[in-house]
């Protein structure tokens, strides 16, 4: 007959490069989890805007981003879907800038050269993003407007601790 069954089985070793993978699989998830929990601890989760918010990097670099950042939750997706509302779309506006681009371009390749067009252009845009920040500005202003005495107490707290943060980051950055 046969052999014997045995009792005990044969262990089968598991190929180094199978370890190697996973090893390397677990790292890459640990890097990706530390990023996202560290982000959440230094930022926190309200520090953050919900939704898609047009331009917030024209109203950043204006010194509105603080303002958004302060505002609740709920006011600031109001806020932007405002802005949407009143100034348009963001992909509507950067169909408009692909426009521009290729004029742009076809300008600077051109000879000669036309700098009055490319000032046009340049004016074209300059024009977009101011009335997209006035219209952004104005919103604010309304939302602060209908605010009461201990909403507007809040607000300013919040506003004030953008502002330390901001500047920490920015010092740190030096």
């Amino acid at each position: 007959m046969g052999e014997p069954a045995s009792s005990t089985a044969a262990l089968v070793r598991t190929p180094t490069w199978v370890r190697i993978l996973l090893a390397v699989s677990l790292a890459a998830n640990l890097l990706v989890f530390g990023s996202v929990v560290g982000a959440h601890l230094r930022y926190g989760a309200d520090a953050r805007i919900d939704g898609p918010l047009p331009d917030r990097s024209v109203l950043r670099d204006l010194g509105y981003a603080p303002f958004i950042d302060a505002l609740p939750r709920e006011q600031r997706r109001a806020l932007g879907a405002a802005l949407r509302s009143r100034s348009g779309s963001f992909a509507a506006n950067r169909e408009a800038l692909a426009q521009e681009l290729a004029t742009v371009l076809e300008v600077l390749r051109a000879d000669p050269f036309a700098p009055e067009t490319l000032i046009a252009v340049l004016d074209q845009q300059s024009a977009r993003i101011d009335a997209r920040v006035r219209a952004g500005r104005a919103l604010l202003l309304e939302q602060i407007k209908e605010m009461s005495a201990a909403e507007r107490r809040d607000f300013a707290d919040r506003l004030e601790a953008a502002f330390r943060r901001g500047s920490e980051r920015h010092r740190e950055r030096r």
